[in-house]
């Protein structure tokens, strides 16, 4: 109890009230532990603070030091990025600093506006005037941009880093790499096929024709004078098999080996297969050449190429093959060469030449082998027994065949094809080569019938299904231009099918994914051609329709011509059938003048439709010759090829009526000598056959086959004897036949002889004498050997007193043309004109002419009463010698049709005197009176002959002159143009056009008055870029446009908005095929727009730049 007592009373006493005392010292007891706990806890944060402050410190003074050195790298570099940087660079960064606040609109406008130099010079100063966050941004938008340059200006001081011995050491690396037998040997038809073509021992030498932009011939070249003659960027085009590859390859090799002193400048070489281009430069070249981690890095190996400049070769092959948008580097190499400067020489097909052809300095097509080449290829790819075997056949072929040498030339003029005969004699020594597709049907079939055991354990419905599949990548490749396959395009197939048999071949080194390739291109268009005969034929409505589809996507005369001629070919060279579709596709696209097709079998089997919504394309009627002219040859090269000629002559006998052909002599097709061979109904279908006989080639090649090379022997005559042998001795009559003789320096006997044989089958002659000064004094004997005449033109070519004579005494004559003579006045033939009383077209261009012989010859006009076209051109130091034609018209020639007096000196009184008499001439639709300046009285002569335009409803064409004040009539013009719908040509040439008028024109040409216009000259005239915009804008709706002229004599600096508008313009004209834009100035983003739409063009527009 006690206890109990002490404890309740020593609770008592704790529990008693605490003093202030007590409280003051809790307090301070408290705030000790807080001050305690909160310098423990700021401590580090104050720690960390510091550290921050001293962080700032030195990153604000890096910054300071950075955009000081930036400031001094644009400095210091201003020079080399001047030079460096293009005009896609410039815009881009211009765009760059405009979206940062950097650059105003007005400045961004002011510096891409200006040429490239002028423009980098321009942004440069900008920007290092605006400070250093406008440097730095500059030089953050370049790294983006092009960060070659950058890169490049980045290392400019440490280029010494790359020694000579890491340049020799690269330089050896090529030359090693040239000299293996993986390089220098290779199985030109795959592995399957035991030929192997050794760049030593088996290349034969091949000859080049030199060409200019033209497309046109300039002579032969060996491959030695080529080098010699290089320049860059050098094109090289040629067919399928044409030995392009092996070409290039060999022309590294010589470098390799150090065997030719053309070569001997360029310190590196390198070879590259642009079909297998899929990055970067370097990173190409490692992987094609070299190794996957070389020695050099990239931005050391682009210095080298930087500083070797000419002195580093790039042969690039298969630009037809190129996927650009993988590989822009390699791209901007070939078509921005001035950036790298290195030298270039570029492979592609004849198709896909006009990608390529405006940029090439130097432009080489590769010839035919000769006899003597191919023979020699033969002996060095096959055994002695077998190269017997095979040439002993090919004699006889030759011998048996009724146009000798034909069969043989067309196997032997391709280096590919002269090999698959090779692989097939080794297998099938008895095979009768004819034509191309021959050859691969007879390879195809041997590959399949050699390799049968190895696919022994597959079944046959999977083997056909795959050989199937195989023709169907092959024909899908081609429409989607793809080459190289993939596993996923195998998915449901056997691949073991398809590469046991050699149809395609498997490739994996240094790839992550194997690639699935035919051995050539020319063999998947083969393989394509055999599926697309075979759907097309089939009896299979699905089939059939697939086949069809295809046949669709082939809607216009470019791609006939080109892009799928190859796989055309083979599909008629198989089937009989095919070739019979074919033919009616090609008549549809040429009669309908669209987008016309076959439409499916299913639906209507023997009828041909226009697709309704298709793009813009020409009528029949605006195609130009060139497109007919090749469209008629590719049809002959269909028909050589097809396999039953007895079977098809009378079939496409209606396909050829009323068109033309046109043939070269200097290399006539051996498809042309088998279509007069074969085909003598459709040759005389033709309405007319153009013959160009050109003599500047006056010397045969005579092979020498002892020496396997050539020898020149002078021959007797200058035209050939191959051509004559096409039109002698023919059981039918041609239509009409037009000889071109050009360039002749001599004219033999045994030519005006061949003359006379070639002109005999003729029903109706046209002669063409160009540039030809050797027959003159011989026109005589020319004319009496060409039997039915009825049209003679006499160009560049000088006339004797007998030779005028013999001229005005063909009474026959309805045509007299005389251009480009300069020597004399023509006196003799102007007293003949009265006695030519057929002649229903005169023209006489650039001659010399006076006052006398004027009104001499307004004279002679009485009695032409069957005078249509009437052309005076490019005549001087008439005096008052037109004013007397003039007034000659309305009172002679009033059945006139046509009246062409340009640049001729005609006067304000002439035009007047026209004028007043326009309404007598009630049949005249052609009236082109351009390039004539009217003078002090040209103003009231012109306003009378504008308003006197509503007496002549039926014009087609239309080209006035000019005078100072002329667009004051403009208004009254387009008024009486409102009710000429039919008009297709205009001419406003030098008229004081400004952005007024062209308002006033852009109206009108919205109204869509002139829906048939295809011919629009508006050259020299004064309108700015805000004029030039309202006229492009409306330009697309004359749809039937083909030829529009805007040059002009002073420079013209065009805006950015009208080079876009331009090129928008260009591609929305489907039918347009050449402009005139002499004078405009463009920069290289410029020419860049303007080609991108140009290629997007159906037909091969031409694009006049100065």
């Amino acid at each position: 109890m006690a206890e109990a007592v002490a404890v309740a009373q020593a609770t008592e006493h704790e529990m008693a009230p605490l003093t202030r005392q007590d409280l003051k010292d809790l307090k301070e007891d408290i705030l000790r532990s807080m001050s305690s706990l909160v310098t423990e806890l700021l401590t580090p944060i104050q720690i960390a603070i510091a550290e921050m402050r001293k962080e700032i410190r030195e990153t604000a003074k890096a910054a300071e030091e950075n955009a000081e050195q930036t400031l001094e790298f644009i400095k210091s570099n201003s020079v080399y990025l001047i030079e460096g940087m293009g005009m896609p660079t410039i815009k881009q960064i211009a765009d760059d600093l405009f979206a940062k606040s950097v650059l105003s609109d007005e400045e961004t406008d002011t510096i891409i506006q200006k040429i490239r130099r002028d423009a980098a010079r321009s942004l440069i100063r900008s920007v290092l005037n605006k400070g250093e966050r406008a440097c730095d941004l500059l030089v953050h938008s370049l790294k983006k941009r092009d960060l070659f340059l950058y890169e490049n200006l980045q290392g400019y001081r440490a280029a010494e880093k790359i020694t000579q011995e890491d340049l020799d050491c690269l330089a050896q690396d090529l030359m090693d790499f040239y000299q293996y037998p993986l390089f220098k040997k290779f199985h030109p038809l795959g592995e399957e096929i035991d030929i192997v073509f050794d760049l030593t021992t088996t290349y034969t030498d091949t000859l080049l024709w030199k060409k200019d932009t033209r497309n046109t011939r300039q002579g032969q070249k060996t491959l030695s004078e080529l080098l010699h003659e290089l320049e860059n960027p050098c094109i090289i085009e040629g067919e399928a098999g044409k030995g392009k590859t092996t070409l290039l390859k060999k022309i590294a090799l010589l470098w390799a080996n150090e065997e030719h002193p053309s070569l001997k400048k360029f310190k590196l070489v390198f070879f590259i297969r642009l079909s297998g281009a899929r990055s970067g430069l370097y990173e190409t070249v490692c992987e094609q050449l070299l190794t996957e981690h070389y020695r050099i890095c990239k931005a050391d190996f682009m210095k080298v190429l930087s500083s070797l400049r000419e002195k580093a070769l790039f042969l690039l092959d298969g630009y037809d093959e190129f996927v650009s948008q993988s590989c822009q580097e390699i791209e901007s190499l070939i078509k921005e060469n001035h950036r790298f400067k290195n030298t270039v020489i570029v492979t592609t097909r004849t198709e896909s030449m006009s990608r390529v052809r405006y940029i090439g300095s130097l432009i080489a097509e590769t010839g035919d082998l000769t006899k003597a080449s191919a023979r020699q290829l033969v002996r060095n790819v096959l055994e002695d027994k077998l190269a017997k075997g095979l040439l002993s056949q090919l004699d006889t072929i030759d011998s048996t065949s009724q146009n000798s040498g034909c069969q043989v030339d067309n196997l032997m003029k391709t280096p590919l094809f002269v090999i698959i005969a090779c692989a097939i004699q080794m297998g099938e020594p008895t095979f009768n080569p004819h034509t191309q597709t021959t050859l691969f049907s007879t390879l195809y079939d041997l590959l399949l019938e050699r390799n049968k055991p190895k696919i022994r354990e597959i079944g046959d419905e999977d083997s056909f299904l795959s050989i199937n599949h195989c023709g169907n990548l092959a024909l899908k490749g081609l429409f989607d231009n793809k080459f190289d396959f993939h596993p996923e395009d195998f998915f449901h197939v056997k691949e073991k099918v398809l590469l046991a048999t050699g149809l395609m071949h498997k490739y994996t080194v240094q790839r992550l994914k194997p690639v699935y390739r035919f051995f050539h291109k020319a063999f998947q268009e083969y393989v394509a051609g055999r599926r697309l005969s075979r759907l097309l034929t089939s009896q299979k409505d699905e089939e059939m329709a697939e086949g069809f589809g295809y046949l669709k996507q082939i809607d216009n005369i470019p791609d006939i011509i080109s892009t799928y001629h190859n796989l055309l070919l083979y599909t008629c060279g198989t089937s009989t059938e095919a070739t019979r579709t074919i033919f009616r596709h090609l008549s549809a696209i040429h009669q309908q003048s669209s987008l016309s097709v076959l439409c499916s079998p299913s639906d209507q089997p023997s009828e041909i439709q226009p697709m309704k919504n298709g793009r813009n394309g020409l009528d029949g009627k605006s195609l130009s010759a060139t497109s007919t002219n090749s469209l008629v040859e590719c049809a002959i090269n269909f028909l050589y090829e097809s396999v039953s000629k007895s079977t098809m002559s009378e079939v496409f006998e209606e396909f050829f009526h009323g068109k033309s052909l046109y043939i070269n002599t200097q290399s006539i097709p051996v498809y042309i000598c088998g279509f007069f061979e074969h085909f003598s109904n459709c040759v005389s279908a033709l309405e007319l056959i153009r013959l160009d006989l050109g003599g500047c080639y006056s010397w045969r090649d005579v092979e020498d086959e002892g020496k396997g090379c050539l020898k020149m022997n002078p021959q007797k005559t200058v035209i050939s004897e191959k051509a004559v042998a096409l039109f002698f001795n023919w059981e039918r009559n041609l239509q009409s036949l037009e000889i071109t003789l050009r360039d002749f320096n001599r004219l033999e006997k045994g030519d005006i002889k061949y003359l006379e044989k070639i002109c005999c089958s003729a029903s109706s002659l046209k002669l063409h004498i160009s540039r030809s000064p050797g027959i003159t004094g011989k026109v005589k004997e020319v004319l009496k050997s060409c039997k039915n005449m009825q049209d003679l033109i006499v160009e560049a070519t000088p006339l004797t007193t007998e030779d005028e004579q013999q001229i005005a005494a063909m009474v026959a004559l309805k045509t007299i043309e005389i251009k480009d003579l300069q020597n004399d006045s023509l006196t003799v033939l102007i007293n003949g004109i009265p006695d030519l009383v057929n002649v229903e077209k005169l023209v006489f261009d650039n001659i010399e002419m006076n006052e006398a012989t004027a009104k001499q010859l307004a004279e002679g006009f009485k009695n032409l009463k069957k005078l249509h076209v009437l052309n005076l051109s490019h005549l001087r130091d008439l005096g008052d010698g037109m004013t007397h034609i003039v007034k000659s018209i309305p009172l002679c020639l009033k059945g006139l049709k046509e009246i062409h007096l340009v640049n001729c000196c005609l006067s304000g009184t002439a035009v007047n005197i026209l004028a007043q008499n326009l309404s007598s001439l009630c049949n005249l639709y052609a009236l082109n009176l351009s390039d004539n300046s009217l003078g002090n009285d040209g103003k009231e002569a012109l306003h009378k002959l504008v308003d006197s335009l509503n007496v002549l409803p039926k014009m087609k064409e239309l080209m006035l002159p000019w005078e100072d004040k002329a667009n004051s009539r403009l208004i009254k013009l387009l008024r009486h143009l409102e009710r000429m719908p039919q008009l297709t040509k205009l001419g406003l040439k030098k008229w004081p056009i400004t952005d007024s008028e062209a308002g006033i024109l852009g109206t009108f040409f919205e109204k869509a008055f002139l829906t048939d216009l295809q011919h629009l000259d508006m050259a020299e005239n004064y309108m700015t870029s805000d004029g030039w915009l309202t006229i492009l804008r409306v330009l697309p709706n004359l749809q039937k446009i083909t030829f529009l002229d805007f040059s002009r004599k002073q420079t013209f600096q065009p805006s950015s908005k009208l080079v876009l508008s331009l090129s928008h313009m260009i591609t929305q004209l489907g039918s347009l095929q050449e402009i005139n834009l002499t004078g405009w100035q463009f920069d290289d983003t410029d020419y860049r727009e303007i080609n991108s739409a140009s290629s997007s063009c159906r037909n091969e527009l031409q694009v006049i730049i100065s």
